[in-house]
C-alpha cells in the first residue's frame, strides 16, 4: 500500500479541542459583526472587526503550523 496517501489522526487532549472550538466561535462572531457593521454603514466598527478577525485568523494559522508536527 502506498503510504503517500495515508491519513493519520492524532489524539489531542480535550482542552485543545475546546480551545480550537472557542477560537472558531470567536472568529465566526467577529466575521458576523464585521459584515453586519458593513451593512449598517459603521466604518470604524467594520474596520476594527475586520482587523481583529484577520489578526486572530493569522494567529490561529501560525499556531496550527507550529504544532502540526508535534
Amino acid at each position: 500500500m502506498n503510504d503517500k496517501y495515508l491519513i493519520e489522526i492524532k489524539k489531542r487532549p480535550w482542552y485543545e479541542w475546546l480551545l480550537w472550538a472557542g477560537w472558531l466561535f470567536v472568529e465566526l462572531t467577529l466575521l458576523q459583526m464585521a459584515i453586519s457593521s458593513s451593512a449598517e454603514l459603521e466604518p470604524r466598527a467594520q474596520t476594527l472587526f475586520w482587523i481583529t478577525f484577520f489578526v486572530l485568523l493569522i494567529a490561529g494559522a501560525i499556531v496550527w503550523f507550529m504544532r502540526r508536527n508535534k
